[in-house]
Parts: C-alpha cells; structure tokens; sequence
C-alpha cells in the first residue's frame, strides 16, 4: 500500500455512477427519456426543446447553488410548473416520480468483474457507496439490483441528507457511518469536481476512475487538487491494495 498511501486504509468508499458500474449520456438519455413519455401520459405534449433545457439545469443545480442536492419530488413538481404551466396534485407527481424510479433502476446494469473485485476487497476492508443522486432509494434499489448491495457495510446518499460532493457533508457522513477518520480512507470515483476535489478536501486518499465519461464532466481549476492515482479500470484498484 505504500505507493498509494502512508498507512493500510480501514475502509474504501466508491462513488457508484461511472465508478461501479455505468451512468453515462446513453443512461441519462435513456432516463430522460422514460420521464418525457409519463409526463406526456400525465399531463399532455410538451415543448422537447424546453424539456430538455429543463433537465439540464436540473442536473447541474446541485453545483450551482453551495451543493445543495434536490429532492426528488420537488424538482418533479418544480419541472411540471416550468413545462406545463400548472400546479400537479400530488398524486400526478408520484405517479411521475415513481416512472423516474423504475427508469433508473432498470438503466443500470452490473458487471461480474465488479463483484469479482468487491469481493476480493470484503473482509480486508469496510466498504462503503456514496452517491450523488436525489433519491436515495434509487440507489439502493439499483445496488440491490446489481448485485453490489451485499458487498457494502455502508451507503450514503447525497439526497438524503440534503447536500451533494464537493460538499464536506457527504464525506462527514460515511466516515460516521463507517466510523473511521477521513484519513484512513480511500476513496474510489470518477467525477473532477465531485469526487476528485471533494474527497481530496476532505482528507482522503483518492483514486481517479477514468473508463467512463461522466455527463456532469468538470474541467480543473488552476488551484485543485490531483488524485493520487488513476485508474482505468476496477480491477487495477486491487494491484494498488
């Protein structure tokens, strides 16, 4: 473990879009997608273009306004008003949020290379998920899906505790959970700003996943930390170990 880190890490938290398994533009478009077809069924045609525009800002607001992560209701609600020009009842929203629930879930496939490796690194280590992503049950449904829920002692979700990574919240977070300090930690992710800058800030060892491109993509700052490894691919995490 000496080229990576100082000390063995008590645990290693992974980001799960783009890191564990994939979430790129294909999933996103494929999600999207799935939301346009309820809403259409709910509420009637829509402008695409807007709708589109709409889910942009969506996906980026988190960034734009000191990390603060949306609530899946919510910004369904908010994107009803802005498209449609009404106030949806709350059952037109569920009936919404719950297509969302299911588009996600079924976008997301898993690989047994990554079991393979979650397997290796159980026992030797805690293993943790934290995510960015406005519901939490999402996620979780999605890892049981795959396959990788079993493997974790610990799962954080940005939208349940209401801030995203850079923010320290979420990091705060699974280190409570996992109950170990920031520096025992190694962290797993793909992301420039979230990931990289958040879990370097935050005092951990980061390792930089480079075989997806995610659709939130950041460019460097002149003043941001680098990761202290990169890696192409899953598997190479357990030659760093």
């Amino acid at each position: 473990m000496g080229r990576l880190c100082e000390h063995p890490p008590s645990a290693i938290v992974f980001d799960y879009g783009n890191t564990l398994v994939e979430f790129s533009q294909r999933h996103v478009d494929r999600c999207d997608a799935a939301l346009g077809r309820a809403l259409g069924a709910v509420f009637g045609a829509y402008d695409e273009a807007r709708f589109r525009a709409l889910r942009e800002a969506n996906r980026f607001a988190p960034y734009r306004n000191g990390y603060r992560e949306s609530r899946m209701p919510e910004i369904t609600r908010d994107l009803v008003v802005d498209l449609f020009g009404c106030q949806p009842s709350a059952a037109e929203v569920d009936r919404v949020v719950a297509a969302r629930f299911d588009a996600f879930v079924d976008a997301i496939e898993g690989e047994p290379a990554t079991l393979a490796v979650l397997d290796e690194l159980r026992g030797r280590f805690s293993l943790a998920v934290l995510s960015n992503y406005p519901c939490g049950r999402s996620i979780r449904e999605s890892l049981e899906r795959v396959g990788i829920l079993p493997f974790l002692d610990v799962v954080v979700v940005s939208g349940d505790i209401g801030y995203a990574k850079p923010h320290p919240k979420p990091f705060a977070e699974v280190c409570a959970a996992l109950e170990c300090p920031a520096s025992d930690v190694v962290f797993v992710g793909d992301n420039w700003l979230a990931d990289v800058q958040g879990a370097r800030r935050a005092g951990m060892t980061m390792v930089r996943m480079r075989r997806f491109t995610p659709p939130e993509d950041f460019a460097p700052a002149p003043d941001d930390l680098a990761p202290h490894a990169t890696i192409g691919h899953l598997t190479e995490l357990v030659a760093l170990l």
